[in-house]
């Protein structure tokens, strides 16, 4: 597997989220959570990967991201998930769509 790209999409004081790109293909997501002497992240694939491959990604996360933000961190947790995107869910975009459809009842 090619290296991975990483785009930050949520900061928090104590936590990232991070899409995770292999070339042009999204292949997941990791979710970071920063603790007082260890790093928890959650990883959702939505591809397959091989032994190899998703250690080779996880050395990465922890190389570019994990250790630029806490070099001192004592340990590396990681669950792996195998996922799929069903949608993207928002109240703001809820509200919307009623509001449309108050204007299609008038």
């Amino acid at each position: 597997m090619e290296s991975s790209r990483f785009e930050r999409t949520v900061r928090t004081e104590s936590s990232e989220i991070f899409a995770i790109y292999g070339g042009a293909r999204r292949v997941g997501r990791i979710d970071l959570h920063y603790g007082r002497f260890e790093v928890h992240g959650t990883l959702l694939l939505e591809v397959d990967l091989t032994d190899d491959e998703l250690q080779q990604l996880i050395d990465q996360i922890d190389e570019e991201l994990v250790q630029t933000h806490d070099p001192e961190r004592e340990d590396f947790l990681v669950t792996v998930f195998k996922s799929e995107e069903l949608g993207f869910y928002s109240d703001e975009f809820e509200a919307d769509d009623e509001a449309e459809d108050d204007e299609e009842e008038r």
